[in-house]
């Protein structure tokens, strides 16, 4: 379970990395800009029909389940 903005921002990170990709490469499928996705990152700013986006681009289902 993700805690804060910095381990949002380490999260999704990695899992860019695990997938050969990086910020600026995400920035390019998303058409924005490196910095924009920077900074997003760094505020935890992605509503949730860009980071079910992201999540797919990476391979990833985001699943709810009761807790």
């Amino acid at each position: 379970m993700i805690k804060n903005k910095i381990e949002f921002e380490y999260f999704i990170k990695s899992k860019l990395a695990e997938n050969g990709l990086n910020i600026s490469r995400l920035a390019e499928i998303l058409n924005t800009t490196h910095q924009n996705i920077s900074q997003r990152l760094k505020r935890c700013s992605f509503d949730y029909i860009e980071i079910s986006h992201i999540a797919d681009l990476l391979g990833y289902d985001i699943e709810w389940k009761k807790r």
